[in-house]
């Protein structure tokens, strides 16, 4: 037993953890990373970032859909009435009005790099 704990202490610092390493992890297999990923785009320009968040409230994961929405939140300041953990029909509303303003903005040349204003 002690054995068993002293190989697995060891082994937490070279590197064996679900932590991502960069915004790119948001299509990792496990939900975890995935979730965890979301706070690694800060230094990527919103026109890389925002969509990929939107894309994410469609996940399987409920922890994944809230972590982008809380990310996309907090990046642009809109929100759109969007609930991770409410039914496929209502957050398929929200996401669609994510993409309808996401589209708006792209086409006003108003979606930049940069964060949102």
């Amino acid at each position: 037993m002690l054995l068993l704990a002293a190989v697995l202490t060891s082994a937490l610092p070279a590197g064996c953890s679900l932590g991502p390493k960069n915004f790119r992890a948001m299509r990792h297999s496990a939900p975890i990373v995935r979730a965890r990923a979301v706070g690694k785009g800060d230094g990527r320009p919103s026109s890389e970032v925002v969509p990929a968040l939107i894309r994410n409230l469609d996940d399987t994961d409920p922890v994944v859909r809230l972590t982008a929405h809380e990310e996309l939140r907090k990046r642009t300041g809109q929100d759109f009435g969007f609930v991770p953990w409410s039914g496929p029909a209502e957050r398929q509303r929200a996401s669609t009005r994510w993409r309808s303003w996401w589209a708006g903005r792209r086409q006003a040349g108003v979606a930049k790099p940069g964060r949102m204003p």
